[in-house]
């Protein structure tokens, strides 16, 4: 080799010719070796994608299990708001009936029918529509006995003269005083029908809640709504515990004598 030539390299293993300075063979092989730690940083940036994705899938998966979740909650409201509805209208049949010994004459009222006169009179006053008090209340339920669906997923259920509708769906459920008055408004001509909308009417917005603490106060004390003289709708917030705090999903509504259930 030429006393000028450049040296080769001493990691070259490789025979260099005369006058050659730069091996071909080491810039190939130093060229694969860069390919191939690309093709490796390649690979794993695709292993990573793939978890993250299997991440986001695992995750959306569990958050529609857990909505799906919540219209079955939905399927056991009503059994547990019919129970309270039950308990609390028995406890309001002896406030009312106790309240006024009027209310409690029907009883015996087929004994003060008329001495038997005549055998054609009996059938007349035997129909059944005895036990009506002197003063029917200004509004009537409109839905049947036991459950009802309404729409949006809403459900009403019937026990008696009580009824409580429950909209416990994720649309529905609230915490805001002005979303609950809205469904209030909204259900209440589907379960007392037209009559109640001229109650309503009068009524101007927040008028129904005002200003009282929707989730602490109101379920103690209820909304007391004048719908004729001596009369009043009243419905009673029902709330259960959510991922945030309390939330009201369902309320209990009869209409009874002024105060009777104060």
């Amino acid at each position: 080799m030429p006393p000028d030539s450049p040296a080769p390299s001493a990691a070259c293993t490789h025979d260099l010719g005369p006058g050659t300075s730069v091996c071909l063979r080491c810039r190939q092989e130093r060229r694969d070796a860069a390919r191939a730690r690309q093709q490796r940083i390649f690979a794993l940036s695709g292993v990573a994608a793939l978890g993250l994705l299997g991440v986001y899938v695992l995750g959306a998966s569990a958050a529609s299990a857990w909505r799906a979740k919540s219209p079955l909650d939905t399927l056991r409201v009503p059994a547990r708001a019919s129970v309270i509805a039950s308990s609390v209208s028995a406890g309001a049949d002896v406030k009312q009936h106790g309240a006024s010994a009027l209310d409690a004459a029907p009883a015996p009222a087929p004994s003060m029918t008329p001495a038997p006169a005549s055998p054609a009179a009996t059938p007349v006053v035997a129909p059944s529509a005895t036990p009506m008090p002197a003063s029917q209340p200004p509004l009537a339920l409109i839905v049947r006995e036991g459950r009802t669906d309404l729409p949006d997923s809403l459900i009403v259920e019937r026990g008696g003269d009580s009824v409580v509708v429950d909209f416990d769906t994720p649309a529905s459920r609230t915490r805001r005083r002005d979303k609950f008055e809205r469904v209030v408004r909204q259900t209440l001509p589907m379960v007392y029908g037209a009559r109640v909308d001229s109650v309503l009417r009068t009524i101007p917005d927040g008028g129904i809640v005002t200003g009282a603490d929707l989730l602490t106060e109101l379920p103690k004390r209820g909304i007391h709504l004048k719908v004729a003289d001596g009369w009043t709708l009243d419905l009673w917030p029902e709330t259960r515990p959510g991922q945030d705090g309390p939330l009201v999903v369902s309320y209990w509504a009869r209409v009874t004598r002024d105060g009777a259930l104060r």
